[in-house]
């Protein structure tokens, strides 16, 4: 079915853009800011050793706003690694990722004057504090080393990439020691990408640890260990 098209009233639609106010800095335009994200953790072989830094390059769905001074303009998310914003009125812009405190970074300002900016500051999300799961990546079964230095209350739990909670692995009152959480993940029956990231992130006050754990799907690393 073809749509039905109406005729407009133009004088109406320029009247309303003429009475938009110049502190508002997104408007019909051409020009656009770009840049990169990257996660980092670390690698973990299964006895423990640290194996390298974990890097993520090419995700999906990480969440970056646009700052307009304080004000958050605009939202997107990245495609491979990479966000983009369009539609800008010169001005100074600042991008910024956030999943929780402490895993978050932004650019330096950005100006927008005469041309498309591709942002020189790749967004870095970066594990924090210490907070040990062995091994990373991971295929079913991990473990989670950690010291509670303080008689308080822990919550431990795994989170999506965007920082959404999909499991509590731990919710309980720890005295002063060195921890230890296993668990194992189960390998869901439909299809999908042979390696997904999460963050673990551990929660007692003020004092907030994060991880970047890197899930693999058993089949993918049985193939690997049968070379």
């Amino acid at each position: 079915m073809k749509p039905a098209w109406k005729s407009v009233s133009v004088l109406p639609l320029l009247v309303a853009l003429a009475a938009c106010s110049s502190d508002q800095p997104l408007a019909p335009g051409v020009r656009s800011i770009s840049g990169h994200l990257r996660l980092t953790g670390y690698l973990v072989d299964p006895d423990a050793r640290f194996a390298g830094t974990l890097v993520v390059g090419d995700i999906d769905g990480i969440p970056v706003e646009l700052l307009y001074g304080s004000q958050v303009v605009a939202r997107t998310t990245t495609v491979d690694g990479v966000y983009r914003f369009g539609g800008l009125r010169p001005g100074g812009y600042v991008a910024r990722s956030r999943i929780i405190p402490g895993i978050e970074d932004e650019t330096r300002p950005l100006t927008v004057a005469d041309a498309d900016v591709q942002a020189a500051d790749t967004l870095r999300l970066q594990s924090l504090g210490d907070l040990f799961p062995v091994p990373n990546p991971f295929s079913d079964t991990a473990r989670v080393y950690f010291q509670v230095y303080d008689t308080a209350l822990v919550e431990l739990a795994l989170r999506d990439i965007e920082g959404r909670k999909v499991r509590t692995l731990l919710d309980l009152e720890l005295r002063p020691a060195l921890h230890t959480v296993i668990w194992t993940m189960r390998a869901p029956a439909s299809g999908g990408p042979a390696e997904v990231p999460y963050w673990l992130t551990f929660n007692s006050g003020p004092d907030v640890r994060a991880q970047l754990l890197l899930w693999r799907r058993p089949s993918l690393e049985a193939a690997s260990h049968a070379r």
